[in-house]
């Protein structure tokens, strides 16, 4: 990516410490431009920090950087050269008007991109003059940051002296170095605060081999586990609370498909059973392989995607579409109550990630699809100004699309004890609910459980689902649903407008002092999810009966 030092020196026309160049036309480039992205009331969520997305001005939109970036305008500030900058050099542009930030080793010039930021100027500056890694992590660790600033990549950072990283959490354990039979020792890598280290064991008989990893968590589910088989390589990730646990291992014969995956709920004991291809003593599990046996905060995990199919499409309404993705073969991946995904592809050179939240075929029990671990269904709006959901709703049955792991921070058992589920969705923010009220009408079902969604939308067609919902209605007393339209029509019989607080005091049960029966959920665009999180406060409600879906 560039050229070496040396051979720049020659050809460089400032010095490292020369302002960038701020008089550069970082409006749009191009003519013809799309509207701008996100578009009006996108329903992309507020991230994990609680940063919201600012309205960005016009012309300042994700599609708009990509024309920008091939304009082939001097967005580096030195013509494209690439130079080594020292940590002093770095430290010295922290300015609005001259900022560079290094990530991972690689150090931009931020300049011409502070208006294009989605998080906004002033969020941006936090790592001007800095290291930003950990808070890029923190925020968006699945953005393809390398693709998105490629056009402002001055070059590597020589590191000579420690750098000062700004850093909002304590920094996790390093690695371990001694090993044990089934791999590194574990010991020295239990977080300050979070859950004990899982121990790893297997056995076998004739027939079978069994992988046992002792997790001591009692809230593990088969949803938890992820396993990906190819040939000989066996990879295993368990998520436990904050944290996921590899195993990763060279098989040292064949094993066949059909395997079991069994906990104990009581331990968390997870046993997966492979059965062999052959009847043969092993004389070892196998070759251990990288990050096997580790046990790591999901905020360090890198964004892995995998290339799966498209098996079918079907339309929920006029402008949004429901996805059948069949995972690869060798993956068994379920995706845990209210969590998402990643879906990437590269659009116009440039690489954009989305996250969705993983939802189901219907609402209705006798339409559920039981291939677990094998597909995974996404509800997605198509934005035709969009930068990636004009792509996606070009996606036909045979075409591929690249997925992640999943990722989240919504616990199913913070429903165990919940009396009271309130949720407010807007728009495709109701794709969180839609889980959530399967689960708590067909999965975990308490009649005593009152459960209630409060439904924003523009229109009437705008409603998704709208069928469903009213048929679960005639189905459990304990289950209803108010839509409310901001632009109904005359015909419309049912609430009118936008949330209000005095609409939440009459929708949600009144604060007491006990709030563990009570969860409010809430999803939509930016603006809705912190007005609702806003009222909740002001009406009393703690921050534990109150959970914000996050993408």
């Amino acid at each position: 990516m560039g050229c070496t030092s040396s051979s720049i020196a020659s050809e460089k026309k400032q010095s490292p410490s020369h302002s960038s160049n701020s008089s550069v036309d970082f409006k749009m480039a191009g003519q013809n431009l799309l509207p701008a992205f996100p578009a009006a009331n996108s329903p992309q969520r507020l991230q994990s920090t609680g940063r919201a997305k600012v309205a960005l001005k016009p012309g300042r939109s994700l599609m708009d950087w990509i024309r920008l970036g091939r304009s082939n305008q001097d967005l580096n500030g030195f013509k494209g050269s690439t130079m080594d900058i020292s940590v002093e050099e770095l430290t010295k542009h922290n300015k609005q008007e001259d900022a560079w930030i290094a990530i991972r080793g690689k150090v931009y010039n931020v300049t011409p991109y502070m208006e294009y930021h989605p998080g906004g100027i002033e969020e941006l500056m936090r790592g001007a003059g800095l290291d930003g890694t950990q808070l890029f992590d923190e925020v968006h660790k699945w953005v393809n940051f390398e693709s998105m600033l490629e056009k402002c990549y001055i070059g590597k950072l020589k590191v000579t002296t420690p750098i000062h990283k700004r850093e909002s959490t304590p920094a996790q354990p390093a690695q371990i170095k001694n090993l044990q039979q089934n791999g590194p020792s574990l010991a020295a890598l239990k977080p300050p605060s979070g859950p004990v280290p899982p121990r790893f064991d297997w056995f076998q008989n004739k027939n079978s081999v069994s992988l046992v990893i002792y997790t001591k968590c009692k809230h593990m589910r088969r949803d938890c586990v992820i396993i990906r088989r190819l040939e000989l390589t066996l990879l295993c990730i368990l998520y436990i609370e904050d944290y996921n646990y590899f195993v990763n291992i060279e098989l040292e014969n064949k094993i066949k498909d059909n395997y079991d995956v069994r906990i104990q709920k009581e331990t968390g004991k997870t046993e997966i059973v492979f059965p062999k291809e052959t009847e043969t003593q092993w004389s070892s599990i196998g070759r251990f392989l990288d990050q096997h046996n580790t046990f790591r905060n999901t905020k360090d995990v890198e964004t892995t995607y995998h290339s799966c199919n498209i098996e079918s499409v079907s339309e929920v309404s006029h402008n949004c579409k429901l996805l059948c993705i069949h995972l690869p073969p060798e993956l068994s991946m379920c995706v845990p109550l209210g969590h998402h995904v990643h879906v990437q592809h590269n659009i116009s050179g440039m690489t954009i990630a989305r996250s969705y939240t993983a939802v189901i075929k219907s609402l209705l029990p006798d339409k559920q699809d039981d291939r677990l671990g094998s597909v995974i269904y996404l509800m997605i709006k198509i934005y035709k100004d969009g930068a990636l959901t004009p792509w996606i709703g070009s996606l036909a049955p045979g075409d591929t699309i690249d997925i992640s792991y999943p990722e989240g921070t919504f616990k199913e058992e913070s429903l165990r004890d919940v009396t009271d589920l309130v949720m407010y969705a807007a728009g495709t923010g109701f794709t969180p609910m839609i889980r959530l009220i399967y689960h708590c009408l067909h999965v975990d079902q308490k009649p005593s459980r009152n459960i209630k969604l409060m439904f924003f939308n523009k229109t009437e067609k705008d409603i998704l689902w709208k069928d469903q919902l009213d048929s679960l209605m005639q189905d459990f007393k304990n289950f209803t649903v108010e839509y409310v339209l901001s632009e109904a029509n005359d015909n419309w019989q049912g609430q009118k407008g936008r949330v209000t607080k005095e609409i939440m005091e009459t929708f949600t049960p009144a604060s007491t002092k006990d709030s563990s029966n009570l969860l409010i959920c809430a999803c939509g665009p930016t603006a809705f999810t912190e007005i609702v999180s806003q009222y909740s406060k002001e009406l009393g409600y703690k921050d534990d009966s109150f959970h914000a879906f996050l993408g």
